[in-house]
């Protein structure tokens, strides 16, 4: 099912995935994968944007909460290698019928560095792009599915040491509950400009110690601008399962459909197998 969401263009845009490795959302385009064992260490900032979460007078944690949830938790469990964090992605069986798995190359979801002119935004970005605190251990892989052919997403499970990581994910969630930075410019280390255009889930599920359902919509400043150019939107989940990060990043294959979400059930299947490896 397409969402109806995401602006329909007529032009359809080269593929932006490239699953084999990374993929950052800046002007530098896709990034190198490390093996397995190695970490991608490149800092780098971003900027970030929000839209309010809509009222609720649910309980908490229900299926029909979609408030913005807080990312307060603890930042506990065994720290989990690289090859512990590949061992605790979800199979194609735990994932269900019609669900395709492709063993990733282990590289650390991250990019080059970008700056924000709005400071407070800074924490959005820096979530969506992976920039900021140093990974410890990575692991990865690409999920398909027979009910939304046009939509591959790359799955990431990343540990970080300290609670800097935590934090980082605190304040993007608050932005996003104070409905601000939803337009943002940022600059890479060559000066180049990239605009981007967040939006923040309906659907708000909490997962784990801290979760953030997010849309991005990038391009340059001219585009970005012209309300009939096609864009391309990419669809971010992010879990924190104590010290690690489940992330889930969706894209379509061309402008003229938008992704899907990873379905909760599948979400809660690879954030329990992570709560369950951290309990060794």
């Amino acid at each position: 099912m397409r969402s109806a969401r995401t602006r329909i263009a007529a032009a359809a845009l080269t593929p932006l995935l490239i699953f084999t490795a990374a993929c950052e959302f800046g002007s530098d385009g896709d990034k190198k994968a490390d093996k397995v064992d190695k970490v991608d260490n490149k800092g780098g900032e971003s900027a970030p944007t929000s839209i309010a979460p809509p009222p609720s007078s649910v309980a908490p944690g229900s299926s029909a909460d979609t408030r913005v949830p807080t990312s307060a938790g603890p930042v506990a469990g065994k720290a989990l290698t690289s090859a512990q964090l590949k061992a605790a992605l979800v199979t194609q069986n735990e994932l269900g019928k019609g669900w395709t798995v492709t063993p990733g190359d282990g590289a650390a979801y991250g990019s080059s560095p970008m700056k924000t002119v709005e400071v407070a935004c800074q924490p959005l970005l820096d979530v969506m792009t992976g920039a900021g605190p140093k990974a410890a251990a990575n692991a990865g892989e690409t999920l398909a599915t027979a009910a939304d052919k046009g939509t591959t997403t790359r799955l990431d499970l990343v540990r970080y040491d300290g609670d800097a990581f935590a934090k980082t994910l605190d304040a993007a969630v608050l932005i996003a509950s104070k409905h601000d930075c939803l337009e943002v410019v940022a600059t890479n280390v060559k000066g180049e400009r990239t605009a981007y255009r967040f939006d923040v889930g309906e659907h708000q599920p909490q997962f784990g110690d801290g979760s953030l359902w997010l849309d991005v919509t990038w391009g340059d400043e001219k585009t970005m601008a012209d309300p009939d150019a096609p864009t391309m939107t990419s669809r971010l989940q992010f879990v924190r399962v104590g010290s690690v990060l489940v992330r889930f990043d969706s894209r379509p294959e061309n402008t003229s459909f938008g992704a899907e979400y990873i379905p909760d059930a599948q979400v809660k299947t690879q954030a329990d197998k992570v709560a369950a490896a951290l309990k060794g």
